[in-house]
């Protein structure tokens, strides 16, 4: 890895030139009809509550989107002939206007029963499919050498690196058991990619009480920014990647200052700096 590469250069102006490119290809997956599309068909789906998610589990364990028939004409897709319809909660909404402010108010009368479908008891039109993050073909010099100086930096801080074999996923951090997990099936300059978001989750300090939108964000856009750093080109995965999480736009916003820190923490972790001192057991 050429460390003194960018000698010369301001790191900071160097990450933050990554995170407009960042954005502006976040924004442009947001913005494709495609995406837009699969967007419009999520939202009208409705959000069901714990208890009718249990009742749709007891009735029909394998349903997986569910909506009314009218929802599903709305679709494009009908509901099968003879298909036993699964039953849910309907809250009866009483509507009032405020006396003194004069604003709508809304609260729950009674329930009582619907009826929605599971989509395999439905044909007709396809439901967009959500984008596909497209995974990292090469394998540079320069990821080959930055996996190095990541993997000595996040073991030298006390964290064990595995490979196993995954389901889902390319890998996960365990903070409580201090360990960052590899997918065995990675290689090239993904697999560089994927340790340097887990390398992120641990420098953020990403444990349970942070949303999964956040820290999802957080820790793909730093593996963008510290791939970007060295040279290699992370976009074809992380635009999609992180659009998928950040679909409202306010949450890469909201964790644009938790990217930089974290992005700086770990450039200096891994260029030998004492940024994660603070880290270490």
């Amino acid at each position: 890895m050429e460390r003194n590469r960018y000698q010369g250069e301001d790191p900071r102006e160097r990450v933050n030139a990554a995170l407009s490119t960042l954005e502006q290809g976040i924004d442009g997956i947001l913005e494709s009809p495609s995406f837009g599309d699969y967007l419009a068909t999520m939202a009208k789906f409705h959000q069901y509550s714990s208890s009718n998610i249990l009742l749709i589990h007891l009735q029909n364990p394998e349903a997986s989107q569910v909506a009314g028939y009218q929802r599903w004409k709305q679709l494009g897709r009908q509901v099968k002939l003879g298909e036993k319809g699964i039953r849910i909660l309907v809250p009866h909404i009483r509507k009032q206007t405020d006396d003194e402010t004069d604003e709508e108010e809304r609260s729950v009368r009674s329930f009582g029963l619907g009826t929605v479908f599971d989509i395999a008891q439905t044909e007709g039109k396809p439901l967009p499919e959500p984008p596909v993050a497209q995974e990292i073909r090469e394998s540079s010099d320069a990821g080959m050498a930055l996996f190095g100086h990541l993997l000595q930096f996040v073991e030298g801080a006390g964290i064990t690196v595995t490979r196993e074999e995954l389901e889902h996923g390319h890998g996960y951090y365990a903070p409580t058991k201090r360990r960052i997990a590899l997918g065995s099936h990675l290689a090239g300059d993904q697999r560089t990619k994927t340790l340097a978001h887990e390398a992120a989750h641990f420098v953020a300090d990403h444990r349970g009480w942070i949303n999964r939108e956040d820290a999802e964000t957080v820790a793909e856009s730093v593996a963008f920014v510290v791939l970007n750093h060295y040279g290699i080109d992370a976009s074809s995965y992380t635009f999609t990647y992180v659009a998928i999480w950040a679909q409202n736009r306010s949450v890469f916003k909201r964790n644009l200052d938790a990217i930089q820190r974290t992005a700086h923490a770990l450039i200096a972790g891994v260029e030998g700096g004492d940024a994660m001192e603070n880290k270490r057991p």
